[in-house]
């Protein structure tokens, strides 16, 4: 990098710039290539800390967010961590509103960033709470003076946030080389903002739309499903179908799998839906005809999987086998 200026004024200063690396050893074929965005390099450990840092200063600006104010956001687990640090760096009030499947190293992180938790205990047929968090978000809103919720799932700056900093990096580094960007949904911000702008940059990129078994955002069955940050309980208002040129959708046990196979052959220690969107990636690379470059971009960092996804413990508790290869046939090397 050489004279690169690494002093900085605060940790928000650190938000974006996300390192790119190749994967060497997972990738089969010979001529075709595939690359990952790291956005667990984010001060808060996730791409998150994008819309967090986008969501509070449009909020700020437009007077929806007064000084002192509070901020209420229904989250899993990384938009949550991300907004507490900026809502603490920024000497905002914050009330993350979560349910009993979230994580204790999640929970934990939370309240170090000074946030309160609001947890709701009524779940649906399925086991899911969304509807429950929104409805609670959206109470608290009401019922407390100077509460701001953003409003994730259908606030236009979610995708911005992409299509400002993280669309352009792509295009920085990659210009016009790329045949497809793969891109794992939940809240589906992170996809509608880089396809959004990405199609613009270059016309020719594809988009693979990564969601997972069991989710209802493309239509799915409803159904469990123990990835997190990746599958919707309901279709969210930044969904735009019209960008994506394919949907693939991952179980959890091939997530895990190649979540696991990242650290032990690329070195890469990342969350689940980083390893959902990698073996979509691998599956695709798998389709095409040689000489392909593909990125996947890989929302936040391993280290708050370690009592789920890294422990054996916890994938026998809850009937998860692993496979031993992610195709339909297993090729031989």
């Amino acid at each position: 990098m050489g004279g690169q200026n690494m002093i900085y004024e605060n940790a928000l200063e650190l938000i974006g710039n996300t390192p790119v690396v190749k994967l060497k050893h997972l990738v089969q074929s010979e001529n075709s290539e595939l690359f990952v965005k790291l956005e667990g390099f984010n001060p808060g450990g996730s791409s998150k800390d994008r819309v967090a840092k986008r969501i509070i200063e449009f909020a700020e600006k437009n007077g929806q967010l007064k000084p002192n104010g509070t901020i209420v956001e229904s989250s899993s687990g990384n938009l949550a961590i991300g907004l507490a640090m900026v809502a603490k760096m920024k000497g905002y009030k914050m009330i993350c509103v979560v349910d009993p499947k979230i994580s204790k190293v999640n929970l934990n992180l939370i309240k170090a960033f000074g946030a309160q938790v609001h947890m709701v205990e009524k779940a649906d047929e399925h086991g899911n709470y969304l509807k429950t968090r929104l409805a609670t978000a959206q109470l608290l809103e009401r019922t407390i003076e100077g509460a701001y919720w953003p409003n994730q799932y259908n606030n236009p700056e979610n995708p911005r946030a992409y299509m400002e900093s993280l669309a352009r990096e792509i295009h920085s580094d990659f210009q016009d080389t790329l045949d497809w960007i793969v891109c794992p949904v939940g809240t589906a911000g992170l996809i509608t903002g880089v396809a959004a702008e990405m199609k613009k940059l270059s016309p020719s990129v594809k988009i693979l739309a990564v969601d997972a078994v069991g989710s209802v955002i493309f239509g799915g069955q409803p159904g469990p499903r123990r990835l997190l940050g990746i599958g919707n309980a309901i279709v969210p208002g930044n969904l735009d179908k019209s960008l994506y040129d394919d949907v693939s959708y991952v179980n959890d046990a091939d997530a895990f799998y190649i979540t696991r196979q990242l650290v032990l052959q690329e070195g890469l220690l990342v969350g689940g839906s980083s390893g959902a969107a990698v073996c979509a990636a691998l599956r695709l690379l798998d389709d095409l005809a040689e000489g392909q470059r593909v990125l996947a971009i890989l929302p936040d960092r391993g280290d708050r999987y370690y009592s789920t996804i890294f422990s054996d413990e916890w994938m026998s508790q809850h009937d998860i086998t692993l496979p031993t290869s992610i195709y339909k046939s297993i090729s031989i090397n």
